[in-house]
């Protein structure tokens, strides 16, 4: 909504939606939210916004979050969005110049909340100084707008408690509560603590109890549906990711359940820091929100946004993994991929299988089974055959996690319409922990997952027995192209088009067949043309290279090599009964032999006969 004219109109709109009101509220529309990406704001610029939160009033989002430069708070940045996908950057309403203490220190995990009595946001953090974690503190500061410069309160120990990482929670009856990481029996971390704030949410006025005893959680997030309460945290593994898990209760002071995991044992390579509710005009929906942090560069952060289901019925939360899925700010409905996981219930096997263990607990659904290799010899292979060809456009594959020693895999992606004849997808420069996303596309029947080694962070050796929890093969319900075709030239009618040593020419009585058989499927960067993929190498597509030559490669999920690996047909220049291949990057340009290598070249109506029928094939279909 921008800045408002007045506060009072603020406070009149989040008394509203406080007693189920709603104002009426812009229009917004279905946006598409994509993981794993650098997010940019409406300028153009990094979003810096860290491990926050969202608050909303009317129909405008505020998203806080904490900026860090070499490992020191650099500010508290809040953006605005009325979609929930394009922010635009608002203010730093925290910097390190707002107060001296803050000049060389740590602000983690900030969260900002409404006081409605004091007409006050409130923001809390994680405070340590600029050098190390012994401090254990919480930090407050104060605004009487929502973005505005907010007012330094100070650092404390609650009711002398030591408190890390932290969330807050302002429950609908206005009672506001710090959950925290905090120490009971002697290790940082080792027990959750619950305190209830005082009256204006600036401290705390009482100590609620412990939770997770010795369990070493962290990272708290809570969201209440109803009457039932749920608190969601991470292991304390360090910036590594780990099995996230939950608890439920029916009040905030407990009993509280015991922990349940959700997702996969790397929360998909993420640490949750808060869960947004999204009130909409048909629904409520609930977004997961956490940061990915690399360890071995923590400038490097992606922000991590997820459906969570809460289920009514038994109190329990569940999570899955969507590379791309869509929400509407407005009624609040959220739409998912049309994808299919291929690999599920299909027979699978391995290179070897340990004893209690089987390759089907890779491809059940069930993300806290998995398949155990019988000893820790590398590398090893899992496969999965889909009975028939599937066309795939994203492999979701949830590796092994030891907490406290990771280890990321070096790993290949083998690809087979046989079982015989293996293309790859080299992936051995993986430096992901815990869980990876494969954008791929191919038309397959066979997909090896091979695995060629596995690193780990604090050791030398790998001592890992290979692992798999779950492999997800994502695609269309329906197969691109089933059969495949093959081009003859017409000026050299004994001649077809072939790969040889992944270089595209016309031969005769090629050897083996199936370098002159591929799959013609939707154009990769336009449905108005063709990719052709080839059988014995599927993955793996002709397109012309920056020297106009047509060479097979492996699919790169970008645009230039999508554009590249997509033509045009039209009627051939030679004879409108066969056909020509018009370069989809390179308008005016044809796929054409020339010493029987393929090549583009600029074919007219000018150009002479001996260049149309270079640029004619006759296409068979099988």
């Amino acid at each position: 909504m921008g800045k408002r004219k007045t506060v009072w109109l603020l406070v009149f709109t989040l008394a509203l939606t406080m007693f189920g009101l709603h104002p009426e509220r812009s229009s917004a529309a279905s946006v598409a939210i994509t993981n794993g990406t650098d997010w940019l704001d409406t300028a153009g610029n990094p979003i810096h916004a860290n491990s926050g939160n969202i608050l909303q009033v009317g129909s405008t989002y505020y998203l806080y979050g904490e900026h860090a430069v070499g490992g020191k708070f650099d500010s508290v940045n809040v953006y605005t969005s009325t979609d929930l996908k394009n922010w635009t950057f608002s203010n730093a309403i925290l910097t390190k110049g707002s107060a001296t203490e803050l000049a060389s220190s740590k602000i983690e995990r900030p969260k900002v909340i409404y006081n409605a009595s004091t007409k006050q946001y409130v923001l809390w953090a994680h405070y340590e100084n600029g050098t190390d974690y012994n401090l254990g503190r919480v930090a407050v500061a104060t605004s009487s707008t929502p973005n505005g410069k907010f007012t330094y309160e100070g650092s404390f120990r609650p009711l002398d408690y030591e408190s890390r990482d932290m969330t807050v929670f302002v429950d609908t009856d206005g009672t506001g509560y710090l959950v925290t990481a905090s120490r009971k029996n002697g290790g940082a971390n080792d027990t959750m603590a619950i305190f209830k704030m005082n009256a204006s949410y600036t401290g705390v006025q009482s100590f609620e109890g412990w939770l997770f005893e010795n369990a070493y959680r962290e990272a708290p997030a809570v969201v209440k549906k109803g009457n039932r309460y749920y608190l969601f945290t991470s292991q304390a593994a360090g910036w590594y990711p780990n099995q996230g898990a939950y608890a439920t209760a029916t009040s905030m002071t407990g009993p509280w359940s015991a922990l349940m995991p959700y997702g996969n044992p790397s929360a998909f390579g993420s640490q949750i820091h808060d869960i947004a509710t999204i009130q909409g005009s048909s629904t409520t929906s609930y977004i997961y929100m956490a940061d990915r942090w690399n360890p071995m560069n923590l400038g490097e952060h992606k922000h991590i946004w997820l459906p969570l289901t809460l289920n009514d019925g038994n109190g329990t939360a569940s999570l899955e993994w969507y590379t791309t899925w869509n929400i509407d700010a407005a009624t609040g409905q959220v739409t998912l991929p049309p994808l299919v996981n291929h690999a599920q219930g299909k027979t699978a096997s391995a290179s070897s299988t340990a004893s209690g263990s089987s390759p089907s607990l890779v491809n059940d659904g069930n993300y806290q089974t998995s398949w155990v290799a019988s000893s820790n010899s590398w590398p090893a292979w899992w496969q999965v055959d889909f009975g028939a060809p599937k066309t795939i456009t994203e492999i979701n594959t949830s590796w092994f996690m030891y907490k406290g020693s990771e280890g990321y895999y070096k790993y290949k992606i083998e690809i087979s319409n046989d079982g015989i004849n293996y293309s790859t997808l080299d992936r051995t420069n993986n430096l992901t922990y815990g869980f990876t996303t494969d954008a791929v596309h191919f038309t397959a029947r066979y997909v090896r997952i091979n695995m060629v080694n596995a690193v780990l962070w604090n050791n030398p050796g790998n001592w890992y027995t290979p692992t798999l929890h779950e492999v997800k093969m994502l695609g269309p319900s329906t197969p691109e192209a089933t059969g495949y075709s093959q081009f003859t030239s017409h000026n050299v009618p004994d001649r077809m088009i072939r790969h040889a040593n992944y270089v595209a020419r016309i031969d005769a009585n090629i050897s083996p067949a199936l370098d002159a058989q591929f799959r013609v499927v939707p154009g990769l960067a336009s449905s108005t043309g063709v990719s052709l993929e080839a059988i014995n190498h599927p993955g793996y597509f002709l397109k012309r290279n920056a020297n106009n030559k047509i060479v097979l490669e492996a699919f790169t999920n970008t645009t230039a090599y999508k554009e590249d690996a997509t033509f045009l047909i039209s009627p051939g220049w030679a004879d409108s009964n066969k056909l020509s291949l018009q370069s989809y990057s390179q308008p005016g340009y044809y796929i054409r032999h020339y010493d029987y290598v393929l090549q583009l070249d600029a074919v007219n109506a000018a150009s002479n006969a001996t260049t149309k029928g270079d640029a004619t094939f006759a296409r068979t279909n099988f």
